[in-house]
């Protein structure tokens, strides 16, 4: 999606990049250029064919999209447990040595801060691990539901009514027709697929 969206503010750049030099270029005849341009644009307009998904429609109504996300947050939740859990060990051993400190002999105080360096690093090895864990999971879950949504719409458009399907996200996209607004649709036939695939 990052790729997307620098392709197209390149696209766009590019595209008022052409139109200020039309518009400079040229001043007896600019305006019959543009003119011309304008009616050009609009005859391809019309012969490429363009709908749009939003994002943030699909992700509030797609039945898996919520599955996994819940999925993600309880696994996200039991590994922020464990990690405090680890820290609250941590400091209660760290404290209970540090309050002995003076009674010990230099040998105990020694085996002591091995004791707590060593369950400190346990604890940083441990987040590290589960932080692998989270970004694999989310990572991989990512890839399903985009190779979901892509293979969806390859069977939606398979009688090739659109050229080009966009994904918009709220920031991207300065104007929409709202016409041109597939989202209904595809949440509709991915959740019937969905349904379908889960009994």
């Amino acid at each position: 999606m990052k790729n997307f969206s620098v392709i197209l503010n390149v696209v766009l750049v590019l595209l008022v990049g052409y139109l200020y030099f039309l518009h400079f270029s040229n001043s007896s005849t600019s305006k019959k250029t543009i003119q011309a341009t304008h009616e050009q644009n609009s005859v391809q307009s019309s012969g490429t064919k363009v709908a749009y998904l939003d994002l943030d429609s699909l992700q509030s109504n797609y039945g898996y999209y919520k599955k996994i996300k819940a999925e993600f947050e309880r696994k996200q939740q039991a590994s922020n447990d464990e990690i405090v859990a680890m820290q609250k060990r941590y400091q209660t051993r760290a404290m209970q040595l540090q309050q002995k400190g003076t009674a010990m002999s230099p040998q105990d105080q020694e085996a002591a801060m091995q004791e707590i360096n060593k369950m400190q690093q346990s604890l940083q090895e441990r987040k590290q691990v589960l932080d692998n864990e989270l970004y694999g999971y989310n990572t991989k879950m990512k890839e399903d539901i985009l190779n979901r949504i892509q293979n969806f719409l390859k069977d939606y458009n398979k009688d090739q009514r659109y050229d080009y399907i966009f994904s918009y996200e709220p920031g991207f996209m300065f104007y929409k027709d709202s016409s041109l607004n597939i989202t209904p649709d595809v949440i509709q036939g991915l959740n019937a697929l969905y349904e379908k695939n889960k009994n």
